[in-house]
């Protein structure tokens, strides 16, 4: 291989070296500055999340639509996260069908712990709920 040959390899080699650091950099300030958010502009994310020494629970919850869910069965723990338009009205309720160990319910706004209540005995249902800032 010539001189000027293997320089103007070195050369290209460089260029795209630059140009995949310009590309990394611009992506992660994309990335920082929430452009890959998967949430909708207005919508806040939340967390349902049940808790405890139960093994199992019985939940209803307001899902995006508005509407409540029919009664479900869940294993403790659990949890799931959906959006939500903000000034919503959320309500997350867990009751124990075993009536044995005992059972938190807890909301998550934007993945940070924002409401949490405690089942007082074992035969009490508990529920969190708020509108959504």
């Amino acid at each position: 291989m010539s001189l000027p040959e293997k320089s103007s390899r070195t050369g290209l080699a460089w260029q795209i070296l630059v140009i995949a650091l310009v590309l990394g950099v611009g992506a992660l300030i994309f990335y920082f500055l929430g452009a890959f958010n998967s949430r909708p502009q207005g919508y806040r994310s939340i967390t349902y999340r049940v808790e405890g020494t139960a093994s199992t629970a019985v939940v209803t919850y307001t899902q995006p639509n508005g509407s409540k869910t029919e009664l479900i069965e869940i294993g403790v723990p659990w949890h799931k996260t959906m959006n939500f338009p903000k000034g919503m009205i959320v309500v997350l309720t867990v009751g124990n069908p075993t009536q044995t160990g005992d059972l938190k319910c807890k909301l998550l706004l934007d993945g940070k712990e924002w409401k949490e209540q405690f089942a007082k005995s074992p035969k009490d249902k508990v529920s969190c709920g708020g509108i959504i800032p």
